[in-house]
């Protein structure tokens, strides 16, 4: 059934989002080109969402003509032209069930239509919706709470005075100067001379099981998920043409069960991913498992020291290697320990029920005293994450860059199996990675470092001499090189380590220079002790 009206393809994702339990019959699979619109319920459901679209854009004329062009894209050719995650119906979960806090989210968001917005400026409606079970405790350690996909988040600890949920606190502090600033250095530090205790409960978690479990994650990842029963994997899931649409890691619990982790602002994007390519023999299930588990996560070098004092189990490097998961007790709860990092140094995820959160933390925490442990905020995250060049999705990775560009190929894995009969894997994107692959690439992510506390922030222009080069992705402040820190996809003729650049940061042009891709520890010595 062919569309003239370039709404078509967008307005049955919103249909589907309307009608979920029928989402999965809106689309037929068209081998190497996506989904398209399949039958009368597709067709009916779809101009329901058309009229919805419609009267919530009659003031944006220019904007709808754009839309337009880029859903025709995605009609003709299976995927659209452009990123469009901003737009794709899949980034609202399932907290906009909740009326209210749907309401006071557009609400709040209007309220900044025309007044500045800082980017660490946190959102004040509607706030504690999805808290942890280790809330209390963090608010009494002076933990600051950013807010995300309605999960209350400590973004870094003020200790010695009471702990708070953030709102505009940029908004006092101006763009020069981070309200954060001192505070996240001081736990950057911790994690790198000694150690630091996260809560990461707003973690994404989807178990995908059923004897289908392995082939459908083999197919939608490009790495090898087919590994024993305790093994990790970082991977990608991919469209047709290559372009990352998730960036996940994937524990095999058991034979036929699989854990996915995301970020906690993506489940609905993946579960949506995941759920459009299964398989039709009701061979796998996929839940979303988010509100099940708690998470700690525990890093530096002091890490194991800290961990074997609070567990008898053997968590020796021999025992218990870089990328392999099992269950541990601790404080006689029993923990699945993931041996993984997003910093760059030696530790773990333990993934527990909620109500044992609170004394796994207080046993981690005592055990940690004699060596140096505080906990740590996602500030702190972000500016390890960056020295160690640890890519994020929705910035650093999106559906327009494929694993080659983003330094990601060591995640390719052409000739795997397809994880049921052992033949070849023909996952989704292979074809195009092939090609990519035969021909080169032409641009990839790269580091730009400017001398010193330059405020980045993320989208700044780049520029060689008078050449507009693009815009950074993610950006900040890297305490242990003591260098701002950006990335850029630039062309392969300029991506030499030592390349003179010029960053514009608020109209004045700052000398830059190509990094490493790697800043710290860039053998990987530390995370493998």
């Amino acid at each position: 059934m062919t569309f003239g009206c370039g709404y078509a393809f967008a307005m049955t994702s919103v249909a589907g989002a309307l009608f979920p339990f029928r989402a999965k019959e809106l689309y037929e699979a068209s081998p190497g080109s996506g989904y398209k619109v399949n039958g009368w319920l597709g067709l009916l459901l779809m101009l329901v969402g058309l009229v919805t679209f419609r009267l919530g854009h009659l003031d944006d004329g220019d904007g709808i003509c754009a839309r337009g062009d880029i859903i025709a894209h995605w009609i003709v050719t299976g995927e659209p032209p452009y990123d469009v995650t901003e737009l794709n119906v899949r980034r609202f979960g399932s907290i906009y069930e909740d009326k209210f806090y749907a309401a006071e989210r557009a609400r709040e968001s209007y309220k900044y239509y025309y007044v500045l917005r800082f980017p660490h400026d946190e959102n004040e409606w509607a706030r504690q919706k999805r808290l942890s079970p280790l809330d209390s405790k963090l608010m009494a350690l002076g933990g600051v709470f950013g807010e995300k996909n309605g999960w209350e988040r400590v973004n870094y600890f003020d200790p010695g005075n009471s702990g708070r949920r953030a709102g505009a606190d940029q908004r006092a502090t101006g763009w020069h100067r981070l309200p954060f600033f001192e505070q996240a250095g001081e736990e950057h530090r911790a994690a790198r001379e000694h150690a630091a205790l996260w809560d990461l409960t707003s973690f994404g978690k989807l178990e995908v099981s059923g004897a289908g479990a392995s082939a459908l994650l083999q197919r939608l990842a490009d790495n090898d998920i087919d590994k024993p029963v305790g093994g990790v994997t970082y991977t990608q899931f991919l469209n047709p043409r290559g372009g990352i649409e998730s960036d996940v890691t994937i524990v095999r619990m058991a034979e036929n069960v699989f854990r996915v982790i995301t970020g906690s602002n993506f489940v609905a994007s993946d579960l949506g991913w995941i759920t459009m390519h299964l398989p039709d023999d009701n061979s796998v299930v996929v839940r979303d498992v988010t509100d099940e588990w708690a998470v700690i996560g525990l890093w530096g070098p002091r890490a194991r020291a800290v961990l074997q004092a609070a567990t008898k189990s053997d968590v020796s490097n021999t025992a218990f290697p870089y990328m392999t998961a099992r269950s541990i007790a601790i404080a006689d709860a029993d923990v699945w320990a993931q041996r993984v990092t997003y910093v760059g140094e030696l530790g773990w995820e333990f993934y527990l029920r909620p109500e044992h959160a609170g004394e796994v933390w207080d046993a981690l925490m005592d055990a940690g005293q004699p060596h140096g442990l505080r906990p740590a905020g996602y500030k702190a995250l972000d500016s390890l994450r960056l020295e160690k060049g640890y890519r994020y999705w929705s910035s650093d990775l999106t559906p327009l860059e494929n694993p080659y560009e983003a330094g990601l190929g060591f995640c390719v894995k052409l000739n795997k199996g397809d994880g049921s009969t052992g033949s070849p894997c023909n996952f989704i994107g292979r074809e195009a990675l092939l090609k990519i692959k035969s021909e080169g690439v032409k641009r990839k992510l790269c580091a730009v470092v400017l001398a010193h506390n330059s405020g980045l922030y993320g989208g700044e222009a780049v520029y060689h001499g008078e050449r507009l080069l693009g815009r950074l992705r993610s950006a900040g402040y890297g305490y242990t090189i003591g260098q701002s820190i950006g990335y850029i996809y630039l062309p392969i003729e300029l991506s030499a380590i030592g390349t003179p650049l010029d960053v514009e940061i608020f109209g004045e042009r700052f000398p830059a220079t190509i990094a490493a891709d790697v800043m710290y520890d860039p053998q990987g010595e530390k995370i493998r002790e």
